[in-house]
């Protein structure tokens, strides 16, 4: 078998690659003979399954949360996985979801683990199996689905409210391009075309050279690019050009500012999540770095987890970071000397959420009137342009 690792060598430096061995077992015992610390083993799959996987209907985040909700309640009843599996199977109204369970299931009565059945279907993520795998090894499988449930709820309201959010300046940029789009494509040629091109002042040129580029093939070209890099970006063909985008991103201040706020508000639900899972630190500091895509930040979590495996406190860790903001540590602390970091990450999450939704606030109240003043501006010009036109031709005279 095939397995793809991630470990640390002796200077703290992550490596990934993979491995050949008959087991997970055998396989962490290779690695471990080799000098490295295992932070994460898995299952290589072969490379046609994973193309084929990019066509797949995408399972919606709303149709996960309500099966692994409804799984959790109906264990904590008293009902058997197998029975629960075979009763949810047949209220799902997504086909591709209801075959993955039920090849799920089959697994299950054929004596594989939870958290191998789940892996097997390869559309679970990291944080899920490990959340499935804690609850099985400490025999609360219910309340292993229960926090996945809570984390897929976070998920699905943080993007909500931030759609919500951005819902207003969207829309007003769609009506200015519309609006823009209106006016150079139908009007202003039409006008122009009545005063002849050649007697035409320079602010009118400038205006009737945009209407053709409107009209032109140019701009269709312009938009159907737009729309097939979105699509592509969307699908993660674009990957590639995520530390480019992050890079212009992080030299706006006010934008570095937000994406680390989010960061860390993600990040602290995340190992909230999983630490009430029953996952150890660690291991929850491994999987929630993965959801982090703020490059200092994953690189100082990265090298911290070596750190706190050498035998170091984790507040003192986290408080040599430079990115992160004191409190951080601060809290930590508390929460390292009370035992309760699960609770002290929850606390940090409300902190951070809160910044991110106060901020983003600000921000668009500020957006709002810059996208109106500029639309009004671009108007103006057109207005100027048609008098100045009117004027030259000599129909208004002095």
């Amino acid at each position: 078998m095939e397995f793809e690792y991630q470990v640390s060598d002796s200077t703290g430096k992550i490596l990934s690659g993979t491995i050949s061995a008959e087991s997970p077992g055998a396989a962490r015992e290779l690695l471990r003979k080799k000098g490295y610390i295992v932070l994460e083993l898995k299952e290589k799959r072969e490379l046609t399954a994973r193309r084929f996987s990019l066509f797949k209907r995408k399972i919606h985040e709303e149709v996960l949360y309500s099966f692994f909700r409804e799984l959790a309640i109906l264990l904590r009843a008293g009902i058997t996985i197998d029975r629960a599996f075979e009763i949810l199977i047949t209220s799902i109204p997504h086909e591709h979801f209801q075959e993955i369970l039920t090849n799920i299931l089959r697994d299950l009565q054929r004596g594989k683990s939870v958290v191998e059945a789940f892996r097997k279907r390869g559309v679970f993520s990291e944080l899920t199996l490990s959340m499935i795998s804690a609850g099985e090894s400490i025999g609360n499988l219910p309340q292993a689905f229960e926090n996945i449930a809570d984390y897929l709820k976070f998920q699905i309201q943080f993007r909500r409210e931030i759609q919500n959010t951005l819902a207003y300046p969207i829309f007003l940029v769609i009506a200015s391009l519309v609006t823009l789009f209106v006016i150079f494509k139908f009007i202003l040629p039409r006008f122009f075309s009545i005063f002849g091109e050649t007697h035409l002042p320079l602010p009118a040129k400038v205006l009737l050279s945009l209407g053709y580029l409107f009209s032109g093939k140019a701009f269709l070209f312009f938009a159907l690019g737009l729309i097939l890099f979105f699509i592509l970006f969307k699908r993660g063909y674009l990957g590639f050009l995520n530390p480019y985008l992050q890079g212009v991103w992080f030299k706006i201040p006010v934008i570095r500012g937000l994406l680390l706020q989010l960061n860390l508000s993600r990040f602290s639900y995340s190992m909230h999540s999983m630490l009430k899972g029953g996952i150890e630190f660690v291991d929850a500091l491994f999987l929630s770095k993965n959801l982090v895509n703020y490059k200092e930040l994953r690189e100082f979590l990265e090298s911290s987890i070596f750190e706190i495996r050498k035998g170091r406190a984790i507040s003192e860790v986290f408080s040599s970071s430079r990115v992160l903001p004191e409190i951080f540590s601060h809290m930590l602390k508390v929460g390292e000397e009370t035992g309760n970091l699960k609770e002290i990450f929850l606390e940090l999450y409300n902190i951070y959420d809160e910044k991110f939704r106060s901020s983003v606030k600000r921000l668009l109240t500020l957006l709002e009137p810059v996208i109106i003043t500029f639309t009004g501006l671009i108007v103006g010009f057109i207005v100027i342009s048609l008098i100045l036109t009117v004027m030259s031709a000599g129909v208004i005279r002095l």
